[in-house]
């Protein structure tokens, strides 16, 4: 691709969305048989994307319906909310200015919020669970013990590994770009607290679990 259209390769080979819907179908396009690989390369997307969908979707729906029992009576027409919403954030990427809505929600929907929801799991699980009742509990499933390797990697190398992910993410942090297009400060504002909406469910549901606790109950009875 490079050599036919004369231009550097760091300027043909791209990141993100551009990278599947620009450099991969131009590539397929100068294969033998292009139009069979790049039915196979779309439909595989395809299937991958259904996969993701159903996936998440069931996650929200189970998790919901386990709490609020009228949703699970209503299963049928809670999906077909669900999944009207999803049509309705998808039309927005129909637009001309669809790949950079999409690069937004690539960049800020994925990055901070997902670590630190990993990293307080982490946290919960080995020091406030305790990773002996941790162990305890694999040992009552699969019949066997997890060894010390795993022990270290749950209490030590992944607290610290996700921590140093967290603090470079912040550190390097840059306003978000895509090729040429500097998206504005409002933007880049917004993106932060979209990132961090998801996670500031964890600290307010605590401190919640915490002052609803019957009085006199230490903050370790209540965790445990």
């Amino acid at each position: 691709m490079s050599c036919k259209s004369g231009k550097p390769i760091h300027e043909v080979a791209q990141e993100g969305p551009g990278l599947v819907f620009v450099v991969y179908p131009e590539a397929l396009a100068t294969m033998p048989g292009a139009t069979v690989w790049s039915l196979i390369f779309f439909l595989m997307l395809l299937t991958l994307g259904l996969d993701s969908s159903f996936g998440g979707s069931e996650a929200i729906i189970t998790g919901l319906g386990d709490e609020y029992p009228w949703i699970k009576k209503n299963r049928e027409l809670f999906v077909l909310l669900l999944f009207s919403f999803y049509m309705a954030i998808a039309m927005f990427m129909c637009t001309k200015g669809g790949m950079l809505i999409m690069e937004w929600l690539i960049v800020y929907g994925t990055t901070w919020g997902l670590l630190i929801a990993v990293f307080c799991e982490t946290m919960v699980i080995s020091f406030c669970y305790g990773i002996d009742r941790f162990s305890a509990d694999i040992h009552r499933m699969l019949g066997f013990a997890p060894g010390w390797y795993w022990r270290v990697c749950w209490t030590i190398g992944a607290p610290i590994f996700l921590l140093a992910m967290i603090m470079s993410s912040i550190i390097n942090y840059m306003p978000l770009s895509y090729q040429d297009y500097e998206y504005p400060t409002e933007a880049n504002v917004l993106g932060v607290f979209f990132a961090l909406s998801s996670v500031s469910a964890i600290p307010l549901v605590a401190v919640y679990q915490v002052w609803k606790q019957k009085e006199g109950r230490t903050f370790c009875e209540v965790g445990g």
